[in-house]
């Protein structure tokens, strides 16, 4: 007896007309998200092995929060985490079909209007400077277009509106000048062309290889920036952000910090939390229950970094679980907008964190696209067995490099040293701190970074500095706030001039400043 497909004995269900409405305003309207809530009966649908996958994802979050130093804070914040992604899973298998993510296409049509207005608006001009957004990073925009090729490619529908959405989405790619999305958007098309197993597979990916090369010719003869900035290896200071990351780790190795959390660990020591810029660049102070938590949206740019943090080991055991079964039952069932989805945000994981939901849309539609995935499984299927076990593996392997790199290929040793070093050891306040600081260091650019410790790490201030042929760099002054605390331990690291994925720096040293009360 062989286990069916279980909605291949009743007729689909058809989509209640909210879940569109949701989808349709998910992209730019991202704060009604939580809504999704409305949905959770439909965890119903799943099959049974599903339900222990998940539970055991819920467990994962639940026992590292009650060993944290705020466990029931912690223990809230990880269930509302999980209940809202049990609750996007629930609509994605409301859903009959990937295809149906296709309403989608209209709040990212608007999304894309918007950035080219305010683009506009600002005086700006999209072909020479990155795109701007009301309330979305670069990147974000990035991951929009991504998506916007994704569906229009293996929604289905109409020709009349996936030609345009498409059309846009990908200069909308390519203006953001974000490489990560570039990556997602390429290996999710690939694979999406690559599981339809027809003639349609090389066509389709010989022409969107012409798109994307097409207009990265194009924009590099004209030297735009945006563009020019996709050829650009640097990591864009993330390696820093990884090595904070990595203290957060060492000082919480088996709990974590809790969900939410790690943003308070890896923001400068005495800055305030703030909103996103607005258009005009200022910031708006956080309402005061945001102000608890730290800033949440500071991530680790790494989601085995984000979860070893957040979580500790079982919570990144519990993540990867979901995602191997997730990821093998995708491939099992060959379903090209579900396997784009799924594998062009996972890749984007490696230097971004694309999975936090509340977010700008993007975590919440892999958690929608998975639970259509999860939705469709037979009730006995190897992806809950051998094969989800090795795509937890595989990707854990392929997601962890930040580790890997720092564990299997140390940074180099160069003749490094000290020229002076003016800091004090002993202050009565810990606001505007300076020191000054001369290196010897053979020729080329490098980035001096001055860090707190505590706990933790979090980085002060970081200037670029170029060694001359000959003798000591410029004499740099290092400044900023520090921990408002009895003592402290600073660090000074240097980094190469390009951010790489290595996160250890090419040599470093340290000191202890102590607090002394002020004098009557």
């Amino acid at each position: 007896m062989t286990a069916t497909h279980p909605t291949a004995s009743t007729p689909p269900i058809p989509t209640p007309l909210w879940i569109r409405v949701w989808l349709a305003l998910l992209a730019p309207l991202y704060f009604l998200a939580p809504a999704a809530v409305f949905a959770l009966p439909a965890l119903r649908r799943l099959p049974r092995a599903v339900w222990w996958v998940l539970g055991f994802y819920a467990l994962s979050q639940q026992l590292p929060a009650l060993l944290t130093p705020e466990p029931l804070i912690n223990s809230g914040l990880a269930l509302a985490r999980t209940l809202l992604i049990f609750s996007f899973i629930a609509l994605g298998a409301s859903l009959n079909s990937t295809r149906q993510l296709a309403p989608l296409g209209v709040g990212l049509a608007l999304v894309y209007v918007t950035a080219l207005s305010v683009t506009g608006i600002d005086g700006l001009n999209p072909l020479s400077q990155r795109l701007g957004h009301p309330y979305m990073t670069p990147i974000t925009l990035g991951l929009a277009g991504a998506a916007g090729i994704w569906i229009s490619l293996f929604g289905g529908g109409k020709m009349w509106w996936r030609v345009p959405l498409g059309t846009l989405a990908l200069g909308i790619l390519l203006l953001s000048g974000s490489r990560g999305p570039l990556l997602a958007a390429l290996l999710g098309t690939a694979l999406g062309f690559a599981v339809r197993q027809s003639r349609r597979v090389a066509l389709g990916i010989l022409a969107g290889a012409a798109l994307l090369a097409g207009g990265f010719y194009v924009g590099t003869r004209l030297d735009l920036p945006a563009i020019n900035r996709l050829s650009n290896s640097d990591t864009s200071g993330r390696d820093l952000v990884w090595n904070n990351a990595l203290s957060v780790i060492r000082s919480e190795p088996v709990s974590g910090v809790g969900s939410y959390r790690l943003g308070a660990r890896l923001s400068p020591p005495g800055e305030k939390c703030t909103l996103w810029p607005a258009p005009d660049g200022t910031l708006a102070p956080c309402p005061e229950w945001v102000e608890r938590l730290g800033q949440p949206w500071l991530i680790a740019h790494n989601v085995t970094l984000q979860q070893l943090a957040e979580t500790g080991p079982l919570g990144l055991l519990g993540l990867f679980v979901l995602l191997g079964v997730g990821a093998a039952a995708a491939w099992q069932q060959r379903d090209p907008l579900g396997i784009a989805v799924l594998s062009g945000l996972l890749i984007a994981t490696a230097n971004d964190n694309t999975l936090i939901v509340p977010g700008p849309f993007i975590g919440e539609l892999f958690w929608v696209a998975l639970g259509c995935v999860l939705a469709r499984m037979p009730q006995r299927s190897p992806a809950v067995g051998w094969a989800g076990g090795a795509a937890a593996a595989g990707l854990l392997a392929a997601l962890s490099f930040p580790l890997l790199v720092g564990a299997l290929r140390p940074a180099p040793a160069i003749n490094a040293s000290l020229d002076a070093l003016i800091a004090p050891r002993n202050v009565q306040d810990t606001q505007n701190y300076q020191a000054f600081v001369r290196l010897n260091l053979p020729p080329g650019p490098y980035r001096v970074s001055l860090r707190a410790c505590q706990r933790s790490c979090s980085t002060i201030i970081t200037l670029p500095v170029t060694a001359p042929a000959d003798g000591p760099t410029p004499l740099l002054k290092l400044g900023g706030n520090l921990y408002d605390a009895p003592q402290q331990r600073l660090e000074l690291l240097l980094y190469p001039g390009e951010g790489s994925v290595r996160p250890q720096p090419l040599a470093q040293t340290s000191w202890t400043v102590t607090r002394t009360a002020k004098s009557p």
